[in-house]
């Protein structure tokens, strides 16, 4: 493409991405927060520690503890400078996009539909770590295919621990370029007819030894790259964790209960929907599938296929605008911008590029009107207006030395208060006791409001925290409480809970505090 084109690609890419993050500026979630308190503790040199004295691993994001532990030292607030970095690593990853679509005609697409897609923003914007895994695994992607394109080089090894350090689920992605290297060095594999005519099974024999006598110096290098860095950290989480994955895992895990199938299969087919659905993304990458793949397809279409996989067993997630999508989007329309073109020489032989980019752009004029809907009609990202104190004021004003907070928001509230404040996380994310309780679904399988699956009002109960924070709708007539959650329904409705607790107010702002009656 004539570089005026390429320009004008870039103009659109900058003004599509600028307008969204401005749409989702105030977009933010609790959980962020969590990170923030965990890296406000180790400036502090609490350690790396939710409240203090508790070694609780409840993060999955070690690297994003990392990168913010500078700003965090510096004073600069948390949230905003998670932001300023998040948005150097879309504006990274825009880029990546595009040098890996560089296979197929007009590569400025795939990073056009990527700057119109609203969760990519959003995410910029949402204080955790996905703009950092999203860009770890585009460029960790892009080095592992540049180096068997062109039959040398080991970076990517780093680049995938990284990733790893990043979220846990990244060893998947190294773990599958291990796989793909093997199995490219297997079929360049001949057997000897003299060595193989005995059994199938002497040849397969001969052929492993022989995959394995061709594993070259840079595969090595590949894999001592990925240990260094992930290997001191697992043996450190080891030791002061005490256990072999973050909380956040254990607190999450449904144990392959058919629920989180359900749930998983929803999740995906939502965020399918969102990111094209049949015409836009299903069909495109069929094409890429049926036709003769390039090794880069290859290996990107066993990425995002490993990772919905892994989001199917994993029960999908809570949170909205499809976070672990984000986490492969570039790798997505990297696939559905080669297919689109495919699509388009089908359609029209003579003037593929022109229908390409007309389909292009009209997937990119659907994602846009996707972040239109999803801000003004679904409200996410809409600016709070409070009438009143907020919790946190509520909070602070009357926090004493000593006292300990149960939440069912752990984020937000935790951050706000001082750090020797102990609370208690009653979803277990931060919570060794609840996050390794076995998971109950009350709700049978299609049910809704079970969380996790976790909790236990006996053990929240004999914190004795001064303050409980739980999500209440309404109250009825006859004194009983209308919770969004089962975990919350049955504190609130606890006849202990109610001897020994008072709401703090019947207010919007206020109405899911509770204070211990003195």
């Amino acid at each position: 493409m004539s570089r005026s084109i390429n320009a004008l690609g870039w103009a659109l890419i900058v003004a599509l991405f600028a307008s969204q993050l401005w749409l989702f500026s105030h977009f933010a979630i609790d959980d962020a927060f969590i990170t923030f308190r965990y890296v406000r503790q180790f400036v502090a040199g609490n350690g790396l520690v939710f409240n203090i004295g508790e070694r609780v691993e409840g993060y999955s994001n070690f690297l994003w503890v990392m990168l913010l532990a500078l700003p965090a030292a510096l004073g600069i607030e948390l949230l905003e400078a998670a932001r300023a970095i998040a948005i150097a690593l879309s504006a990274g990853t825009l880029l990546i996009t595009y040098r890996l679509a560089c296979a197929s005609p007009a590569p400025i697409l795939a990073p056009v539909m990527l700057a119109a897609y609203a969760p990519f923003a959003a995410w910029t914007m949402g204080g955790l770590e996905t703009a950092l895994f999203a860009f770890l695994a585009a460029v960790s992607a892009y080095a592992f295919i540049r180096e068997e394109e062109q039959g040398c080089g080991a970076a990517s090894g780093l680049l995938f621990g990284l990733l790893a350090l990043a979220r846990p689920e990244g060893v998947l992605f190294f773990g599958l370029a291990v796989i793909f290297r093997l199995r490219r060095i297997w079929a360049g594999n001949h057997p000897s007819p003299r060595r193989c005519e005995d059994t199938k099974t002497a040849e397969r024999s001969w052929r492993l030894r022989d995959t394995l006598s061709r594993v070259q110096r840079r595969d090595w290098l590949r894999l001592a790259g990925f240990c260094a860095l992930v290997t001191p950290h697992f043996l450190w989480r080891l030791s002061y964790y005490g256990r072999p994955l973050p909380n956040t895992i254990y607190a999450k895990a449904m144990g392959l209960h058919p629920r989180a199938f359900i749930e998983g299969g929803h999740y995906l087919f939502d965020g399918a929907m969102t990111l094209g659905g049949l015409g836009f993304l299903i069909i495109p990458i069929t094409l890429v599938v049926l036709k003769g793949r390039a090794l880069r397809y290859d290996f990107l279409l066993a990425c995002t296929a490993m990772y919905a996989l892994f989001v199917l067993a994993g029960g999908g997630d809570w949170m909205p605008m499809q976070r672990f999508w984000v986490h492969i989007a570039p790798l997505l329309f990297v696939l559905a911008h080669a297919g689109l073109m495919i699509l388009a020489g089908l359609i029209s032989p003579a003037r593929p590029i022109v229908v390409g980019v007309g389909l292009a752009l009209a997937q990119a004029a659907f994602l846009s009107l996707g972040a239109l809907d999803a801000r003004f009609v679904q409200g996410v990202g809409r600016p709070v207006t409070l009438q009143g104190p907020t919790m946190v004021d509520y909070l602070r004003e009357r926090w004493r030395a000593g006292d300990v907070l149960a939440v069912t928001d752990a984020g937000g509230l935790a951050y706000a208060l001082p750090l020797e404040a102990r609370v208690v996380d009653m979803f277990g994310l931060t919570d060794a006791h609840i996050a390794h309780l076995t998971p109950q679904f009350p709700g049978g399988l299609l049910g809704r409001g079970d969380g996790f699956g976790k909790w236990d009002v006996d053990y929240v109960l004999a914190q004795n925290p001064r303050f409980i924070q739980v999500h209440v709708i309404a109250k009825t007539p006859d004194g009983t409480f209308i919770a969004d959650n089962t975990s919350n329904r049955l504190l609130v409705n606890d006849p202990r809970f109610k001897a020994r607790y008072r709401q703090v107010a019947d207010t919007p702002e206020l109405q899911g505090l509770f204070e211990r009656i003195q």
